[in-house]
Order: structure tokens, then sequence, then C-alpha cells
């Protein structure tokens, strides 16, 4: 009979501690789900932050190809324009000679 009682006991005493594991067990997995859920919403707003970054390159890099093509458009617009100005200096070289 007292072995029994003491293997009873020894069973409670192994049930509780089991008991206090779980309990612990429980508290650790809830803190790292909130660990875990609070990485996630890192990930998440990086994400978004990354996705605004991505939006503001493209719009730059395509006013920057924009600018290019403006910036080569008014080169050969000048390069035509000084074309233009060296024919009207010559023709009104020849025009002064010819009132000379």
């Amino acid at each position: 009979m007292n072995t029994l009682l003491k293997e009873n006991q020894n069973l409670d005493e192994e049930v509780r501690n089991a008991q206090e594991n779980l309990r612990l067990s429980a508290n650790q997995m809830s803190k790292l789900t909130a660990e875990l859920n609070e990485y996630k919403n890192r990930i998440s707003a990086n994400n978004q932050e990354s996705e605004t970054y991505r939006q503001r390159i493209q719009k730059l890099v395509s006013e920057n190809t924009s600018l290019g093509d403006e910036v080569r458009n008014a080169q050969e617009n000048l390069r035509l324009s000084a074309g233009q100005m060296s024919k009207l200096q010559n023709e009104f070289k020849l025009v002064c000679a010819e009132n000379e």
C-alpha cells in the first residue's frame, strides 16, 4: 500500500511538472508567435517601403530618359542653328562684298 501511495505521489508530481512545463511552453509559444507576427509586420512595412522606392526610382529613370531626349534634341537644334548662322554669315559677307 505504501509503495502504491509513493508511486501515486510520484505520478502526481510528474503530472504537476508536466503541466508546469506545458504552461511554460504555452507562454513561450505565445511570446514566439507575437515576435513572429512583429517580424511579419516589419517585413510587410519594409516591402511596402521598398515598393514605394521602386516606383519612385522607375519614375526618376523615366524622367531622366525624357530629359536625355530633350537634351539631344536641344543639341541637334543648336547644331542646326549654328549651321544656319554660318550660312547667314557667309551670305552677309557675299552681300557686303558685292556692295563694296
